[in-house]
């Protein structure tokens, strides 16, 4: 029996085509031959048609890593807290690649409210580890910026493939978070007491 259609089904089966065929094979055509259906039938429930559609992914892959930051900080501070939500991210990547690169998508238009709350979220998930220490105002917020410009640097090379040599990824992206992080704790420590925390 075909499954009922709905818009959460949609986003699932969105979500899965990407994942496994990459964001850029992702079309209204594609998904629609997938789930089995007729491809108009699919703006009854994404009205906004692929723009919707990636905007959701983008909401849900930036509250997504959001959620597994904050697990992995759990329990933790400091550059233990800041190590532990950037391999978690990276570990994201590797399970949702699809999804994923979602998140770098520059969504203007329709729900782009959302989009922009979804990004903050995962924006807030390191300012709110570098929040329980003192607030350097713009310092701060560069450190944010930072940390999450070089792990999504990081993962967007790794998954393009441009990393061919035979060294492995693991020892650069552990060299890289220590490096940054070490960079970010320094500014932290220099940091006059406040009891703000940045955004980025």
């Amino acid at each position: 029996m075909r499954k009922r259609l709905t818009r959460q089904a949609i986003i699932e089966a969105a979500t899965a085509y990407a994942d496994q065929h990459g964001l850029d094979a992702l079309t209204l055509s594609a998904l629609a031959r997938h789930l089995d259906v007729a491809a108009p039938s699919l703006y009854v429930h994404l009205p906004g048609g692929l723009r919707e559609l990636r905007a959701s992914l983008c909401v849900r892959g930036h509250r997504d890593i959001a959620e597994r930051c904050r697990r992995a900080a759990t329990g933790r501070s400091g550059a233990e807290a800041l190590h532990a939500l950037a391999h978690a991210q990276r570990r994201y990547a590797h399970e949702h690649p699809g999804l994923y690169a979602a998140t770098s998508l520059v969504v203007d238009g329709y729900r782009d409210d959302e989009v922009r709350r979804a990004a903050d979220e995962a924006a807030a998930v390191v300012a709110d580890v570098l929040a329980a220490g003192p607030d350097g105002g713009e310092a701060l917020v560069h450190a944010v910026r930072g940390l999450r410009s070089a792990v999504q640097g990081f993962c967007a090379l790794e998954a393009s493939g441009v990393f061919a040599l035979d060294v492995s990824a693991d020892e650069s992206f552990a060299w890289l978070v220590e490096a940054v992080v070490a960079r970010v704790v320094r500014a932290w420590q220099a940091a006059p007491e406040s009891t703000g925390g940045p955004r980025s």
